[in-house]
Order: C-alpha cells, then structure tokens, then sequence
C-alpha cells in the first residue's frame, strides 16, 4: 500500500527578546535554522523538514534602473491595454510593429 507523504503543520511561538537572542546566537553557532534549533531542544525529529524559502534582498538597486524597469512595464501596460480595445485599427498598427520588431532577430 502506498504511503501518504504527511503533512506538516506550522505553530507560531512568541519568545521574549533575550530568548530569541539565545535561540538566534546557538543556532548560528551549529549552523542550523532557528526552527531546526527548537526541534533539537525539545529533542523532536522530522524525517523530511522543509527548508524556509530564500528571500533575495537587493539592498544596492540603482534607482536609474528601477526608473527604466518602471517606463518599460508602463508601457507593457499601455501595449496590453491597447491589444484588448476592439479598434481595428490599433490592433493592426501594433501588430506590425511586433512584426518589424520580430524581423530585428
């Protein structure tokens, strides 16, 4: 019989400010997570623990290029905007201009 992959449950855990540190401090010192950290102290295992999500902070972004990233879905928008009105018209016009810009390649 096939075996059903258990799911896992999260709890949410207040600690007060000198705990966190003391938490924080000892698992960096074993270079674990802080959750793999409570798990070993109340010394409970789980077979296959989920690794936290990595969030990737940019911390020096040239504001220039955000500016131009910022024009450049300004006018994805306008594009977008313009592909879903029902003027013939444009339509055709944009659609030759995604020809020409096809045919740079």
């Amino acid at each position: 019989m096939k075996e059903k992959k258990q799911r896992l449950k999260q709890i949410k855990v207040y600690f007060s400010e000198v705990d966190y540190t003391n938490i924080l401090a000892f698992s960096k010192a074993k270079n674990i997570s802080m959750a793999e950290c409570i798990r070993q102290k109340i010394n409970l295992k789980i077979d296959n623990p989920t690794q936290p999500k990595i969030k990737l902070v940019y911390r020096n972004t040239d504001p220039r290029l955000l500016y131009e990233l910022n024009k450049i879905g300004n006018n994805l928008n306008q594009i977008a905007k313009k592909l879903n009105s029902k003027n013939e018209f444009e339509t055709r016009a944009i659609f030759e201009i995604y020809q020409k810009v096809m045919s740079l390649k």
